[in-house]
């Protein structure tokens, strides 16, 4: 959850909002063009609802101890912004624009490989359980299914780790383009980012000769 302290002292200086929001609901057009995505694809879906089982936690955590509705970073700020009438963009790729830019990134060789042996691992993993529970040795099997569990959560990472490594760079250049634009017209910007974008956006700003702070 951003500091608020720190956004509310940000949105008295800036114009604009600019927030992240890969999409992918572009996500059957893209299988449909080349079925060699669906690898990656299924990754980003998991991953996606993992993020918003995560975020309705963080959100009830939130909600009992501190009253606060929390939905989300992104949408965290975007409300906070609106309530002072700052125009809120939300500069980011999607699926099929990547893809028309960088089409080997979704097609990931070497990631099959262990892959396929966390594949076979969950399912010696779930017979192993099976066996526990239906014999009495309990604690072995919720062990066994707690692994299993932590390894499910961790597939998807390993499918879109290279596709989140390269497509970050393209994400992040249509962000600078807009930045430039509205520096450009004289307005001040605050960029809401995940903290692996920070340091490559802040070193091409300041590379174009673009006055930045980083406030994370």
């Amino acid at each position: 959850m951003p500091r608020r302290d720190v956004v509310e002292r940000a949105l008295g200086i800036v114009d604009y909002v600019l927030l992240e929001g890969l999409s992918v609901r572009d996500w059957r057009e893209l299988v449909r063009r080349d079925w060699r995505t669906v690898i990656v694809v299924v990754g980003l879906l998991t991953y996606f609802k993992i993020l918003r089982l995560l975020t309705k936690a963080a959100s009830l955590y939130y909600r009992l101890r501190y009253g606060i509705e929390f939905r989300g970073d992104m949408r965290y700020v975007a409300e906070l912004a609106r309530r002072v009438g700052k125009c809120v963009e939300m500069v980011d790729e999607d699926l099929l624009s990547i893809y028309e830019r960088n089409r080997e990134v979704f097609r990931p060789r070497l990631v099959l490989i262990p892959l396929v042996l966390l594949l076979c691992f969950v399912v010696y993993g779930l017979w192993v359980t099976a066996v526990g529970f239906l014999i009495g040795h309990y604690a072995q099997a919720t062990i066994w299914l707690t692994s299993i569990l932590l390894t499910i959560v961790v597939i998807p990472l390993i499918l879109i780790a290279p596709f989140i490594n390269t497509a970050m760079t393209i994400r992040d250049a249509k962000l600078i383009n807009r930045v430039q634009e509205l520096i450009n017209q004289r307005h001040k910007v605050l960029i809401v980012r995940g903290k692996g974008h920070v340091k490559y956006i802040v070193n091409e700003l300041r590379r174009l000769g673009i006055e930045c702070e980083d406030l994370s």
